[in-house]
C-alpha cells in the first residue's frame, strides 16, 4: 500500500494508483503513461540565465587574473608558504653538505688510523732493535760500524 501521504507528493490520487482513471473517456496507454511526467521531475524549460552562468563560471574557472594574485589577502598566504619552502630547501641543502662534510671526516679518520699503525709498526721494530743491540752488548758482541743493509724481496 503506498501512504495517502505520497499522492500528493507524486500528483496522483487514490484511483490514478490504481489504474482506475479519473474520468471514463480518459483510457491512456502505457506508453502515453510512461511519456508523462511529473511536473516536479520535468526538465524546466531552458532557462536563458543559468545557461550564462554555467558559461560564466566555466570561463572564471580557467581564466587566470593578475589582479587576484596582487591583493594583500594573497600575499599573506604566499608570504609563510614561500618561507616554509625556503626553510625546507636551505635544510635539504645543510643535510646534503653535512654529509658530504661526514664522508671526508672519515676519509680523515681512516688515514690517520693507518699511518698511525704504520708509525706504531715503526716504532716497535726500533725498539726491538734497540732490545737485540742491548742483549748482544750483554753478550760481549760490538756493534758494526758498517750499516745493517737489508735485503728486499
Amino acid at each position: 500500500m503506498i501512504p495517502s501521504a505520497l499522492f500528493g507528493v507524486f500528483g496522483m490520487t487514490k484511483s490514478n494508483a490504481a489504474g482506475i482513471p479519473d474520468e471514463v473517456g480518459e483510457r491512456k496507454s502505457f506508453s502515453e503513461r510512461a511519456d508523462a511526467m511529473h511536473p516536479v521531475l520535468a526538465p524546466s524549460p531552458a532557462d536563458p540565465s543559468s545557461n550564462e552562468d554555467f558559461r560564466d563560471l566555466f570561463s572564471r574557472a580557467f581564466e587566470f587574473r593578475l589582479s587576484e594574485l596582487l591583493r594583500l589577502r594573497t600575499f599573506l598566504y604566499l608570504l609563510p608558504i614561500t618561507g616554509i619552502f625556503l626553510l625546507q630547501t636551505h635544510n635539504t641543502i645543510a643535510i646534503k653538505n653535512l654529509a658530504l662534510s661526514n664522508e671526508t671526516l672519515r676519509q680523515q679518520i681512516a688515514m690517520s688510523s693507518s699511518v698511525i699503525t704504520s708509525q706504531e709498526l715503526k716504532v716497535n721494530e726500533l725498539q726491538s732493535i734497540h732490545n737485540i743491540a742491548g742483549q748482544a752488548g750483554q753478550l760481549g758482541l760490538q756493534a758494526s760500524n758498517v750499516p745493517a743493509v737489508e735485503i728486499v724481496p
